[in-house]
């Protein structure tokens, strides 16, 4: 049988172990209790010793676990950019970094009796900045370019990837000219284009 003590305060018997959580849960109030309490820790082998815990141990099939869902990550994140195909014009490094000019042109299309809408992104992903670009879903087409040449609104609709199409009419800063894609974009310009039904 296990060795046993005695409670000092009520004499049940408890295992040694045991006597410091004993007085301290029976008699929490009891005028004794402090300094018995005192007495008992001062013993050696009263209060149990904390048992170290085990060492952790990472494993070959965890690293490949870790590494798959990282990799995936990335993946879900780079890869799109990469397999959307080759942009319509060379990338410029950044903007307002060695640029010839930064023009801006805004765009209207109607199609029908309803406007469409023009996207912000175009011509912008993770690996490139196309010098034909919108920032954001207001029309305006950014034109920055690293080389000397100009761009036209055909050369936009391939950026956009949409077809330049037929349309009905074409406005350059309200006057009405023949609709066509070669049309060079200029510095604070407008341009409307009609629709009978623009996709």
């Amino acid at each position: 049988m296990a060795k046993m003590d005695r409670c000092p305060i009520c004499n049940v018997a408890v295992k040694p172990e045991n006597l410091i959580r004993h007085l301290n849960d029976i008699h929490p109030r009891h005028p004794d209790k402090p300094g018995l309490l005192e007495e008992l820790k001062e013993e050696p082998g009263r209060i149990p010793q904390k048992r170290a815990g085990r060492p952790i141990r990472i494993r070959r099939w965890q690293i490949a676990v870790v590494a798959v869902i990282v990799l995936g990550g990335l993946g879900a994140v780079y890869l799109p950019p990469l397999l959307s195909g080759t942009p319509a014009f060379p990338c410029i490094g950044q903007e307002g970094v060695g640029l010839v000019y930064h023009w801006h042109t805004d765009l209207t299309i109607s199609s029908g009796a309803a406007s469409v809408s023009i996207p912000a992104g175009i011509g912008i992903s993770t690996f490139c900045l196309e010098p034909l670009h919108t920032h954001e879903a207001n029309g305006r087409i950014h034109i920055e370019t690293q080389t000397a040449r100009l761009y036209s609104i055909g050369d936009f609709f391939r950026v956009w990837g949409k077809s330049f199409g037929n349309p009905t009419a074409m406005h350059v800063n309200g006057t009405a000219v023949t609709p066509n894609p070669s049309l060079t974009l200029y510095d604070l310009e407008t341009i409307h284009l009609q629709y009978d039904s623009f996709s």
